[in-house]
């Protein structure tokens, strides 16, 4: 169904020496029924993330896909730190080109926070 997916990830620069460190990162967000949300976060809301030090950073992950309403999605999933150790979560999506007679698919944002698991 999501044939084509292609995710990216990119973070803001982070001062000071750089020694990446992966986090576990666990979402809690509402998620709708029959809702498609193109998201890094796999089928249990987890993912591991790596961050140039071990101080959080905002960062954002981007999810791109050809989906079956004929559109083509991108999926923008953006965290900030809000402590040492959670992010408040923001997700949005845009719609960047369909086919003629297409019927896009009911955009779904949404909000919520995301821990860092380890």
């Amino acid at each position: 169904m999501l044939g084509g997916l292609v995710l990216g990830l990119s973070a803001f620069a982070a001062r000071g020496a750089r020694h990446p460190v992966t986090h576990h990162l666990v979402l809690c967000a509402p998620v709708e029924t029959n809702a498609i949300y193109l998201s890094a976060f796999d089928n249990n809301d987890e993912v591991d993330a790596t961050f140039e030090t071990s101080e959080l950073a905002p960062f954002r992950f981007e999810v791109y896909a050809a989906m079956p309403d004929g559109c083509r999605w991108l999926g923008v999933e953006t965290l900030v730190p809000i402590d040492d150790h959670r992010f408040a979560y923001d997700y949005s999506e845009t719609i960047l080109g369909c086919d003629d007679g297409a019927i896009p698919f009911r955009k779904t944002p949404r909000t919520g926070i995301v821990t860092v698991a380890d």
